[in-house]
């Protein structure tokens, strides 16, 4: 009926999705006609299509309206055997998916909801040995020392840090557009990226570049933090996007409210804010919270 009405219209219709209709591989196809998909950042779409790809080669025949929560929650069962937070990430991704079913009349509910997350299936803060034996190993004036100032001290993620220009850095301060959110923010630089940045002169417009001057890529900065971490002796624990969580935590733990957290952060919630701060020093902050209360 919808190819008779168009037609009728004297348009033509969509090509149908290789899975066949009404299956999951079909509502992924529909997904990305929307305007919700074309609304996301291009990192984001980047990432649903790396989460959704295996899922669809094993799955996607199967039919939307007879997918029940024990299917969905086998299918994220058997990613999260190896990777629990791809696990987790894919919870995100179907459970995005369905709801845009329910929304657009493919089914009534959503069976992805209420599916438990991994424990540990998070990129975790650096803690503070962590980051006095990469220091070490790296010292100010290294290539590997300026991704990772970049890094601990604005909060972003790399996929922003790799788009900087050093014409984006004015007043003592980087003015920057977050590329997943679109949020708009001006980050103080710090007294030690700073030194960074001047003992790194670099050859090219970018903050960060090759050996020819040139941008380098969101998986270039994450390759050199992985190799520096190994080449410094530090746990594989220790990632990239692990130092905006761990700027997170030293905030929190020197005594900055989650406004001024966010404001850093770009996290539009403070529910966010609140789980990248979770590793905070508990118990230096409650001795920090007892002393506000009056001796009398």
């Amino acid at each position: 009926m919808q190819v008779y009405n168009l037609s009728l219209e004297g348009l033509a219709a969509p090509p149908l999705s290789r899975y066949g209709t009404g299956t999951i591989g079909a509502l992924w196809t529909e997904y990305r006609r929307s305007a919700s998909y074309a609304n996301l950042s291009d990192s984001s779409k980047r990432t649903y299509g790396q989460i959704i790809t295996p899922v669809l080669e094993q799955h996607g025949y199967r039919s939307v309206v007879g997918m029940n929560r024990q299917h969905a929650r086998k299918i994220v069962e058997a990613v999260g055997l190896e990777a629990p937070a791809m696990a987790n990430l894919t919870i995100a991704v179907l459970r995005l998916l369905f709801s845009f079913a329910v929304e657009n009349g493919w089914r009534s509910d959503n069976p992805c909801r209420g599916i438990r997350r991994y424990k540990g299936g998070e990129h975790g803060s650096w803690t503070d040995e962590d980051l006095v034996m990469f220091e070490k190993a790296w010292p100010v004036g290294t290539r590997e020392r300026l991704v990772y100032d970049l890094l601990l001290y604005t909060a972003q993620r790399g996929g922003d840090v790799v788009t900087w220009k050093r014409s984006d850095c004015a007043e003592g301060a980087i003015i920057l557009s977050q590329q997943k959110t679109g949020t708009k923010l001006v980050i103080p630089i710090h007294a030690a990226l700073k030194r960074s940045l001047k003992a790194c002169a670099g050859n090219g417009a970018h903050i960060l570049t090759d050996a020819y001057g040139k941008p380098i890529q969101r998986r270039t900065l994450t390759r050199i933090i992985r190799l520096a971490v190994k080449q410094a002796g530090l746990p594989a624990r220790c990632v990239a996007h692990g130092l905006r969580k761990t700027a997170m935590r030293r905030l929190a733990e020197n005594g900055a409210t989650e406004k001024e957290m966010a404001a850093v952060s770009g996290h539009k919630s403070i529910s966010e804010v609140q789980r990248y701060t979770k590793s905070a020093d508990q118990a230096g902050l409650a001795r920090a919270a007892m002393k506000r209360i009056p001796n009398r």
